[in-house]
C-alpha cells in the first residue's frame, strides 16, 4: 500500500463489522520512531494528525481504530482525541485511558527525570513476581542519539530490566525495611536477546528466584527478568544484585574513588 493510501480493504486480517461498517486498526507512534511507521498500518503522531486535519482520512463506510504505540503520551492523546471528534465517529481511539496512565514516579526506579522512566503500571501479582508495561518516552536519554533502524535498541531493554528490579524492591519489598535510602549495585547480568523489540506495547517482568535479607544494609537478590511483546519473548536475563543502604554505598564508593585516584596519579 502506498503512503497515504487511506482506502479500507476488506481483508480477514484487517477488517470486521462495526456498526455495519468496515473496521481498520492502525497504530500511532512518536515521530522519534518514524522509521517504523509505514503510514498504512503504523503512523507517526504528526503524520496521523495531518491526515485527520485534512478531512479525507477515512473512506466512506470505514471506521479506523487507533492504537497507541511507544512515545505517545497523555498530551498527544488529547490532541488525537480532539482530532478524532471532528471525524464524527469515523476514527476512534482504541483505549483513550491507556496512555493517560502515567509512568511510574522517577523515585520508584531511581531516576531523576520523568522522561527516563521506562515503566508504567508496576504491580506484583505474587510477592516475588513483578510486572509492568514498557513505556518509552520520545525524549528518553537512551534513544536521543542512536541510529537503530526500525527496532528499539538493546540498551533500552537492559535499562528496563534494571528498572523493574528497582521497582520491585521499592514497591514490594521496601515497606518491611527501615526508612533508609537504598542504592542498587549490580554484580552479574547473564543476558540473551531472542528477538527485536519494536515501538509497540510490551511488558517487563521480574521473578526473584533467590534472596538473602539477613543484613538490612546489604540485601542480595537473584532475579530472572524478561521483556515480552505480542506473546513473544524479546529478551531474558538472570541478574544478581544488591540493594545497599545509601550511607554504606557512599562510604565504599568514596574509599574506592580515592584508591583509583591514587593509583592513577601515583
Amino acid at each position: 500500500m502506498a503512503p497515504h493510501d487511506v482506502s479500507c480493504p476488506r481483508t480477514p486480517e484487517e477488517a470486521w463489522a462495526l456498526d455495519g461498517h468496515t473496521r481498520r486498526d492502525v497504530v500511532v507512534v512518536a515521530d522519534r520512531f518514524a522509521q517504523f511507521a509505514r503510514e498504512d498500518r503504523v503512523f507517526t503522531l504528526s503524520g496521523l494528525l495531518a491526515l485527520l486535519g485534512s478531512g479525507g482520512l477515512v473512506a466512506p463506510g470505514c471506521h479506523w481504530i487507533v492504537h497507541f504505540g511507544q512515545g505517545v503520551d497523555a498530551a498527544d492523546a488529547d490532541l488525537l482525541e480532539t482530532a478524532c471528534e471532528k471525524t464524527e465517529g469515523s476514527v476512534r481511539l482504541a483505549d483513550p485511558a491507556a496512555f493517560r496512565r502515567p509512568s511510574e514516579p522517577p523515585v520508584v526506579v531511581h531516576k531523576s527525570r520523568p522522561e527516563n522512566v521506562l515503566l508504567a503500571g508496576v504491580h506484583s501479582p505474587a510477592p516475588a513476581h513483578c510486572r509492568a508495561e514498557l513505556r518509552i518516552h520520545r525524549d528518553n536519554e537512551l534513544i536521543l542519539d542512536h541510529h537503530t533502524g526500525e527496532h528499539v535498541q538493546g540498551i533500552v531493554i537492559i535499562e528496563a530490566m534494571r528498572q523493574i528490579c528497582i521497582a520491585q524492591f521499592e514497591t514490594a519489598i521496601r515497606s518491611g525495611l527501615p526508612p533508609a535510602a537504598y542504592a542498587g549495585v549490580w554484580q552479574r547480568i547473564d543476558l540473551s536477546f531472542e528477538d527485536f523489540l519494536f515501538p509497540l506495547p510490551a511488558t517487563v517482568e521480574s521473578l526473584i528466584v533467590e534472596s538473602d535479607l539477613g543484613r538490612e544494609t546489604n540485601l542480595k537478590f537473584r532475579a530472572t527478568t524478561s521483556v515480552r511483546q505480542q506473546g513473544r519473548t524479546v529478551a531474558t536475563a538472570v541478574i544478581e544484585y544488591s540493594m545497599i543502604a545509601q550511607g554504606r554505598v557512599d562510604t565504599l564508593e568514596r574509599r574506592k574513588a580515592d584508591q583509583a585516584t591514587r593509583a592513577y596519579l601515583g
